[in-house]
């Protein structure tokens, strides 16, 4: 195997594996979603329905108190092979220069992946990644990526308590707070991008996600249109579907 196929291998596994296990803790499957904006209180009506150039960043805390810093952002709707589609892009670990950036664009109507590349950071070459090796990695990899749409489980009509958080960067915002079936107490907001606010494990009472900062305009994607459009197909990468 060439040896530069294979750090990128790893490192693009690294980061997909990265994203899933802190976004496994705080985020239901994305097969079904609330669609509609909620009724009741106008504090929370359900996730913000994004607009390009909208971003978040949130920190991810293991178990064993290590940060990350993930950055999403959301590229707005593009078709793609025919198909109407809306993408987001990630940076699983901004302060880390030797990861990946990975951009996904998902079939609007069906959530299913339509085209997937990654690019790894400081480097100019932007690989396609099939959806089909990204399942053999991870079998629900969709399920797993920030959510664009209300997930019915956070929908305004359930049961949540109010409150608000204030980012590092002093812009305070209201939340609705959910508890989960694993027992984590999920802030949820209107207001930003994605929606995920903050996630506590209420068995021990540690955070193990916050929102940093965030934006809903402005952000632009390290993988260019140009790039994705001409993204180098490599054979590791694209296994039959």
């Amino acid at each position: 195997m060439n040896k530069k196929i294979y750090k990128i291998l790893i490192i693009l596994i690294g980061g997909v594996f990265l994203i899933i296990l802190v976004l496994k803790v705080i985020l239901p499957g994305k097969n079904n979603y609330d669609l509609s904006y909620g009724w009741g209180s106008d504090i929370y009506t359900g996730f913000l329905r994004p607009k390009q150039g909208a971003w978040s960043e949130i920190m991810f805390i293991d178990q064993g108190g290590k940060e990350s810093l993930q950055r999403s952002v959301y590229l707005g709707e593009k078709v793609i092979d025919g198909v109407l589609t809306y993408g987001i892009e990630i940076d699983s670990n901004v302060s880390d220069n030797t990861k990946a950036i990975l951009q996904v664009w998902l079939d609007k109507k069906s959530d299913k992946a339509v085209k997937i590349v990654s690019k790894l950071k400081g480097k100019n070459e932007v690989v396609c990644v099939e959806e089909s090796f990204m399942k053999l990695l991870v079998p629900s990899f969709e399920s797993f990526l920030p959510a664009a749409f209300t997930p019915v489980k956070y929908s305004s009509i359930n049961q949540y308590t109010y409150g608000t958080f204030t980012t590092e960067t002093q812009k305070t915002i209201q939340v609705a707070k959910f508890i989960d079936e694993n027992k984590t107490e999920i802030w949820i907001s209107s207001e930003v991008p994605f929606g995920i606010i903050k996630a506590v494990n209420t068995e021990n009472n540690k955070v193990v996600a916050y929102l940093r900062d965030f934006g809903l305009t402005g952000a632009k994607p390290k993988i260019s249109e140009t790039e994705m459009i001409n993204c180098t197909k490599k054979g590791l990468f694209n296994l039959p579907k």
